[in-house]
C-alpha cells in the first residue's frame, strides 16, 4: 500500500514522527460530512481569506525583517483562530461553492501558518527569502532544508541536511555558491 511505502521510506531516512494517514482521512471526512458543511459561526470564509491574504502580503513578503515576521506569526494565528467560528451558509451537497471555498481556506491557512513560522526561524537571506536584518546567507547554519509540521496554529520546525553529492557518477556535484548579479 502507498501509505505503508511512504512510512517505510521515512523510517529509513529520517528520525521524524510519521504522518498518520488514517487520522487525516477521518479529519477530511469530518470536514465535509459534519463539521465544515454545517458550520454556523460568525466569520465568513471570504473575510478570513482576505485577512490571511493581507497578513501574508504585508508581513511575509519578499523583503522581511524579524519584527514583520513576528507580527505575521501573531496575526496569522489570530486568523487561524477565526476558523473556530467559521460560517458556511449553503448546506447542499451539490455544487456547494461555499463549502469548497471553506475547505480550500482550511488548507491555505495551514500553509500560511507554516510558511510564516518557517520564514521567521530562518535567520538569513537566501534566494527569494530576503531578510533585511540578515543580508547574507549563512551556509554554516542554514545549508539545510526546513521541515515543518502544522498542528492547528502551532508549527513544529526541524531541519534536514542538504545532500552534498550526486546520486550517480555520471554528473558532477556543484558546490553551493552565493548568487551574484
Amino acid at each position: 500500500m502507498v501509505e505503508d511505502a511512504l512510512c517505510h521510506i521515512n523510517r529509513q531516512t529520517t528520525n521524524i514522527t510519521l504522518f498518520n494517514f488514517s487520522n487525516y482521512s477521518k479529519l477530511k471526512l469530518w470536514n465535509v460530512s459534519r463539521g465544515r458543511r454545517n458550520a454556523k459561526g460568525k466569520n465568513s470564509t471570504a473575510d478570513l481569506r482576505l485577512a490571511m491574504q493581507k497578513t501574508m502580503q504585508s508581513k511575509c513578503g519578499v523583503f522581511r525583517t524579524e519584527k514583520n515576521l513576528k507580527e505575521g506569526v501573531d496575526e496569522i494565528r489570530k486568523t487561524y483562530d477565526g476558523m473556530d467560528s467559521i460560517s458556511v451558509k449553503d448546506r447542499s451537497l451539490v455544487f456547494n461553492t461555499d463549502l469548497v471555498e471553506t475547505l480550500e481556506f482550511d488548507n491555505l491557512i495551514r500553509q500560511a501558518v507554516t510558511t510564516v513560522e518557517s520564514a521567521y526561524h530562518r535567520k538569513e537571506s537566501r534566494g527569494a527569502h530576503a531578510r533585511e536584518d540578515y543580508p547574507k546567507r549563512d551556509d554554516e547554519k542554514f545549508m539545510q532544508h526546513t521541515l515543518a509540521w502544522c498542528d492547528g496554529k502551532n508549527t513544529k520546525i526541524s531541519y534536514r541536511e542538504v545532500h552534498k553529492s550526486t546520486l550517480t557518477n555520471e554528473v558532477q556535484y556543484f558546490p553551493p555558491q552565493e548568487r551574484v548579479y
